[in-house]
């Protein structure tokens, strides 16, 4: 099966063998998910208990890849990394001497090899494709030597370890942030609580205008397509920070006419005030909103973090007082008229900055496990490519 040059050549039944072992006593159940792989199936958000004996699952062990039939070609597979039991519906290969396990596993998910699984599944449709054992034993490979292979694997997996790092930190850093923003907002949060020294409490409008939004005639397309951004609730669903600059629609001085919207100032904050209660972003550069908005624009301009993390922190507040038969909802005069609990105006502009810095170092975490994924996407595309001489070449460059 080695070719001169090094590289493998067969069918997947020359490198994995299939493993119908049967499951023992004891073992957790285990689950193949699409972005997370092989884990314990009581570890996610899915039904726990099984109506199948033990020894009716399928045992993995260390090494093995567990893969779903109906999802293989979606990149449903995952490398086991502890003894468990799965589903007899899965799929089990257990990679022979020649093969890295770990490789495997990255080897599945790339391009190349997730078209091959779905050339070689049947099924009428694709939500009935399936990729039986005896099928997947058929497909035709080339693979670098087992000494190229685990180092392909150790890049990769630098790469992960890297992103999963990054990861827990931002984590870790958004708890700390919801812990800061529920001691320091607490006054406002919880009104029965004593108000602080020097603190005061005051209406949400003596601190910031509320701007409600509007919808111009969505048939009449005069109104739309112009250089107004015009925000919706579904605009902030993903938001990668709490900056807003762009938005799916975009309405002509004619369409913010029309409907007597006002374009807020750069640097408020849309706030939603229905559906998606408390929703909140600041926007970059100026724009409209529809009237799912009940919009603050700060009388001081130091104020605006400070309001904004507060409204974060009054989420609730928001909902309670918010009604609706068909969705929530509330209107600009219970937002104008909510009393908050606030310090002078030169602590609220340090708060405001400390939660801004905050959120500028999740930022740029974020960014950089962004940045990570699509490295190690190109890399696996490349170095799961197949040219084993290519990817030489990419292995002496390679660095996390």
């Amino acid at each position: 099966m080695a070719e001169p040059d090094g590289v493998m050549r067969g069918k997947l039944g020359d490198f994995f063998s299939i493993s119908r072992e049967k499951g023992s006593e004891g073992l957790p159940l285990l689950s193949v998910t699409m972005n997370d792989g092989l884990v314990r199936r009581d570890s996610i958000d899915r039904k726990t208990d099984s109506e199948l004996e033990d020894g009716e699952h399928l045992r993995v062990r260390p090494g093995d890849i567990a893969y779903n039939m109906m999802r293989m070609w979606q990149g449903a597979s995952g490398l086991a990394t502890e003894d468990g039991l799965v589903s007899p519906a899965y799929v089990v290969i257990r990679p022979k001497k020649m093969i890295d396990p770990l490789f495997a596993s990255y080897w599945f998910k790339s391009e190349r090899m997730i078209y091959q699984f779905w050339a070689y599944s049947y099924g009428l449709t694709n939500d009935r494709l399936r990729l039986y054992g005896k099928d997947f034993t058929q497909i035709p490979i080339q693979l670098p030597p087992l000494n190229e292979q685990r180092r392909i694997a150790e890049v990769l997996a630098d790469f992960d370890n890297a992103i999963e790092a990054t990861d827990a930190l931002v984590a870790a850093k958004q708890r700390h942030k919801r812990v800061l923003i529920n001691q320091i907002f607490a006054p406002s949060i919880d009104l029965d609580l004593p108000i602080p020294l020097g603190w005061s409490r005051v209406r949400c409008d003596e601190l910031a205008s509320v701007v409600g939004g509007s919808t111009p005639d969505t048939t009449k397309s005069v109104y739309w397509g112009g250089d107004v951004p015009w925000c919706t609730p579904t605009d902030l669903t993903n938001l990668p920070s709490r900056y807003i600059s762009k938005t799916a629609r975009n309405l002509t001085q004619a369409g913010v006419s029309a409907c007597s919207t006002s374009i807020l100032p750069a640097k408020s904050i849309v706030l939603c005030s229905r559906a998606s209660v408390g929703e909140s972003a600041i926007n970059t550069v100026p724009m409209c909103t529809n009237q799912g908005f009940q919009s603050l624009v700060p009388k001081q301009q130091s104020d605006l973090y400070y309001l904004f993390y507060l409204m974060r922190g009054c989420q609730r507040r928001l909902v309670r007082f918010s009604a609706g038969s068909t969705f929530l909802e509330f209107p600009g005069r219970e937002l104008a008229q909510m009393p908050i609990v606030v310090p002078s105006s030169a602590e609220r502009e340090k708060v405001g900055r400390v939660f801004a810095a905050l959120d500028d170092e999740i930022d740029l975490m974020s960014a950089r496990i962004l940045a990570l994924g699509d490295q190690r996407r190109g890399l696996m595309q490349k170095l799961l490519s197949g040219d084993s001489k290519h990817h030489r070449l990419i292995m002496e460059d390679a660095a996390v």
